[in-house]
């Protein structure tokens, strides 16, 4: 990851980070309806990894082979 970022020039970083700090689809560029984040119980942080819209959310789910929490039941 760090290495494609390197390689990336500016224009290519400027839309990657805003792409990554707004509410787009870090795969898609669609609208995003989901935040992924991750967090550490040791050092009690939690942080933004990106943003996934429905459809590239659902991918993420079945190719990981988990169970979606259904959150508006």
């Amino acid at each position: 990851m760090y290495d494609e970022i390197r390689k990336m020039s500016d224009t290519e970083l400027k839309d990657y980070l805003r792409a990554y700090k707004s509410r787009v689809c870090i795969k898609c560029g669609e609208e995003a309806n989901y935040t992924l984040n991750i967090q550490s119980y040791r050092n009690k942080q939690q942080k933004k990894l990106c943003c996934l819209c429905d459809d590239c959310y659902d991918e993420l789910i079945n190719h990981l082979k988990v169970i979606d929490i259904i959150w508006d039941n």
